[in-house]
């Protein structure tokens, strides 16, 4: 949660996670992780609609909470969206190219582009950016995301089947924005660009994994719910429990989502 992230921010790129803690949150969050990272982009891209069922306060499908589906639409739109702000995206950045020392500094420029000429904020000259954009990766003060205690982070794998569901997720958002509506949106165009990048990559580890596959871990029928409660116990933990949700005062608004 944010509440936990804030409390904890001095210790920000400090260290990975144990590898337990991955493999369960990874085997217990990956599937609603992935609708939530096309409803994400699919919210910006259609000015502000929303995915997530109403009271869900997390806004990440967990039960009692769902996702929207097809068949609910038309979604409303998200009431900030309406009456505080245009959600449609200014640009689309790529966290991976713009770590890219040959296309990162382009990719600063977008950034900079869209911010240039807004009041109450100065914005480093077109003529600059390359040199901040190297001094900035050359200099940059530990702790950092490359520099963190705990294993590597190419250690953190996903399983074979994993690998080919967010596989199939790039290949159905691919063609869902080049698809003829979307034909001359600047947005559109770079998030294709984008996915066929991650299409190649992923692509390129799921050949690895099927050519050397790693050994089988024996059935386990208790595994999913052990992972569960691991995952209740975690922050602060189950933010979804009803004891929890009376002491929050929001009980009356969610309470029907439960079972009597």
């Amino acid at each position: 949660s944010w509440e936990i992230a804030y409390e904890e921010l001095d210790n920000v790129f400090t260290r990975r996670a144990p590898m337990s803690d991955w493999i369960n949150w990874r085997d217990y969050r990956l599937w609603e992780e992935i609708i939530l990272w096309g409803n994400y982009i699919d919210f910006y891209m259609s000015d502000g609609e929303k995915y997530w069922s109403e009271y869900d306060f997390e806004r990440n499908g967990q039960w009692p909470f769902y996702f929207l589906n097809e068949t609910q639409r038309p979604w409303p739109q998200d009431y900030h969206c309406q009456h505080d702000i245009e959600c449609v995206p200014k640009e689309v950045i790529s966290y991976e190219r713009l770590r890219d020392p040959i296309v990162g500094p382009e990719e600063l420029r977008k950034i900079a582009n869209v911010l240039r000429g807004k009041d109450e904020i100065d914005v480093i000259p077109d003529d600059g950016i390359e040199c901040l954009w190297h001094q900035t990766w050359l200099h940059t003060p530990s702790p950092s995301n490359d520099d963190r205690a705990g294993p590597p982070r190419e250690a953190y794998k996903f399983t074979t089947p994993q690998l080919i569901s967010i596989r199939d997720k790039i290949v159905e958002y691919k063609a869902k924005y080049s698809a003829a509506q979307w034909v001359g949106n600047s947005n559109a165009i770079a998030i294709v660009e984008n996915l066929s990048e991650y299409l190649i990559e992923i692509q390129g580890e799921i050949d690895e994994l099927t050519a050397n596959p790693p050994p089988t871990p024996a059935p386990d029928a208790n595994y999913l719910l052990e992972v569960q409660d691991w995952y209740k116990s975690k922050g602060k933990g189950n933010r979804y429990d009803p004891t929890e949700l009376k002491d929050k005062g929001i009980w009356d608004f969610v309470s029907g989502f439960y079972p009597e």
